[in-house]
């Protein structure tokens, strides 16, 4: 009997994600077509991971099974089919499946972006169609360079009559000797059925990484040797049913005419196979993150996607009152899953070389405790999608576009506020452009749940800043010179002036100086009294004619804003740079006796305490 499988982490890149997800796939389909109930539970226990089922694995009932593809047949338009057994298999056609993802992203394009009704319905592709192509196009196929993917399907369709010892052997092996389960499985199958398995097979570089052209990087570089570089045959396996079933690959641009491959996996922290797997094809075939505009925003946007995505299985408490249950509520989506790993593909031609081998991370900021905050955080993950996807890197964007990558992927506050200076003087030029769309904006409470949950310290609390009365009146009348001022449109498109000015390239003026309480202090005050002066020349006019008046500054507002850049538990930057967000953020309005607005954007559900 066995309930744990552990698989150590021995290549420190995505390959460690897919051999554990190849071998759980592997448990998966096995226990399903044994007929036993399960459950598989992927854990990260540092070393090693663990592959933990809920039932007492029958051994003996697995070793009864016919054969079945732990991954498929891969062929495209020149793969040479003649010694591979097509027409027995569910082989996956690349071409096919490719031209049916195309159409069914143009459906959907119709749909949301040209608003034009669609008769017929378009099935969703399947979710692995990029695997696919990614294998096709990065192993260089040809017919002197065969896919290796399909070498090492055909080596277990040849032993098809033995499969089920095959999966016993490897069942056993991560099970009972982990570390050295290779030599185990090869050992084992030998001895039940008489059969030899393959124990290496060439090194692909799709697979590990560290391979160019199946060449190990340290020994090219050193000896400027070619030859093929081996590796253990069982892991390589593994590795290619995990990346096959499980991966993330799109085609990015890099520059005007170039696209690259990029793959990524899903690095699982402690979460089931099954909620895994359904929050990764959902992403896969509805909803996948674009490549057409550069790397920076397809990194950006899955990061989004798959947090939003994953919401919907995340577990919280039916009643934010029971604190009996609450304690035991974990505390960031990151407790379920890490971020994801990959690798960069560059094109040279007509091969492609490994880039790159990076990581990024999700927004650990997002923590709901009841069903309405999770509403309330999708909300303000979409309210994020909106902004990244009104940013293109060909209509000059990459900067944002990489600065707000760093962010979301890092929880960086550095990289946001940098962010919010740049997109607010983005937001100013835009409105002044009546032929440019009306750029969205974050909400201020979305932007306070934000700061506030990704705030390490826990001795003071970031709404001691941001819902200070004098913090709040002058990021509104920051909001007031820049966004609502001069010609504005409404939510209809329709153009009318406010009768003020608007002032250009203040976010930027305002952040240089953050770092200097001095010099933030004279950059600030120089723009009120500008303010003012604007005030003073306009406000009578504008209450004769009916229009909206501007908010006026006091010494208090201002007092209170010194005191909170004084105060060492906030400093000047922290603030400095949270009242240039909030200056650039939606919602803002004005009560009868001209005081601010409450911070809160009624679309939003509050957050428990």
């Amino acid at each position: 009997m066995v309930t744990i499988l552990r698989v150590p982490k021995q290549f420190n890149t995505c390959a460690d994600i897919c051999r554990t997800l190849g071998l759980a796939n592997l448990t998966e389909r096995a226990l399903s077509i044994a007929q036993m109930k399960k459950e598989i539970q992927l854990k990260d226990l540092g070393t090693y991971y663990e592959i933990k089922l809920s039932i007492d694995v029958d051994l003996d009932e697995i070793a009864k099974l016919s054969y079945f593809d732990a991954f498929p047949l891969v062929y495209g338009q020149k793969t040479d089919t003649s010694k591979l057994p097509i027409e027995q298999t569910n082989a996956f056609n690349v071409v096919l499946e490719v031209e049916k993802r195309k159409r069914y992203l143009e459906y959907k394009y119709q749909q949301r972006i040209k608003k034009i009704e669609v008769q017929e319905e378009i099935d969703p592709p399947d979710a692995r169609t990029q695997n696919g192509a990614i294998l096709i196009q990065v192993s260089r196929e040809d017919k002197k360079n065969p896919l290796k993917h399909n070498s090492l399907w055909l080596d277990t369709w040849n032993i098809k009559n033995n499969f089920g010892f095959f999966l016993v052997s490897i069942i056993k092996a991560f099970s009972k000797y982990p570390e050295s389960a290779s030599g185990y499985f090869v050992k084992h199958f030998q001895q039940q059925t008489g059969k030899k398995l393959p124990t290496q097979t060439s090194s692909v570089k799709l697979y590990f990484p560290n391979a160019v052209f199946g060449v190990n990087r340290l020994k090219a570089d050193g000896k400027n040797e070619f030859s093929s570089q081996k590796a253990d045959w069982l892991d390589t396996w593994l590795i290619a049913g995990g990346i096959f079933q499980y991966a993330i690959a799109e085609r990015v641009k890099v520059s005007e005419k170039s696209f690259d491959w990029r793959l990524v996996v899903l690095d699982p922290q402690d979460i089931t196979l099954n909620e895994y797997s359904k929050v990764l094809n959902q992403l896969r075939q509805y909803d996948p993150p674009s490549g057409s505009h550069g790397v920076a925003k397809f990194d950006a946007e899955l990061s989004l996607k798959f947090t939003k995505e994953l919401l919907n299985y995340y577990p919280v408490n039916s009643s934010s009152a029971n604190t009996q249950k609450r304690r035991f509520v974990k505390k960031s989506v990151k407790d379920q899953v890490k971020g994801f790993k990959g690798i960069h593909f560059n094109s040279k031609g007509q091969v492609y070389g490994v880039k790159d081998i990076f990581s990024f991370g999700l927004p650990s900021w997002i923590s709901p405790q009841t069903q309405a905050e999770k509403i309330t955080y999708q909300k303000i993950l979409d309210e994020h999608l909106w902004i990244i996807n009104h940013l293109a890197q060909d209509e000059g964007h990459a900067e944002l576009l990489t600065v707000y990558r760093d962010f979301i992927t890092t929880d960086n506050l550095q990289s946001f506020f940098r962010f919010s200076a740049s997109y607010g003087d983005y937001i100013t030029r835009s409105l002044a452009d009546r032929e440019e769309r009306k750029p969205p904006q974050f909400s201020m409470q979305g932007l306070e749940i934000m700061v506030k949950n990704t705030q390490k310290t826990q001795d003071w609390s970031i709404s001691e800043i941001t819902q200070n009365l004098g913090f709040l009146r002058i990021a509104q009348a920051i909001n007031s010179a820049t966004v609502y001022a001069g010609s504005i449109r409404d939510a209809e498109g329709k153009s009318k002036e406010t009768g003020w000015e608007r002032i250009y390239g203040l976010a930027q003026r305002l952040s240089s100086q953050s770092g200097s309480k001095k010099e933030f202090i004279t950059e600030l005050t120089a723009f009120l009294a500008s303010y003012e002066n604007e005030n003073l020349r306009i406000d009578d006019k504008l209450q004769q004619d009916g229009k909206k008046r501007r908010i006026w500054i006091t010494k208090e507002d201002l007092d209170q804003l010194i005191a909170l850049i004084d105060d060492k538990r906030f400093g000047c930057a922290l603030v400095a740079n949270l009242l240039i967000a909030y200056g650039y953020a939606k919602g803002w309005g004005k009560t009868a006796d001209n005081s601010p607005k409450d911070a809160t954007d009624e679309t939003l559900e509050p957050l428990a305490s």
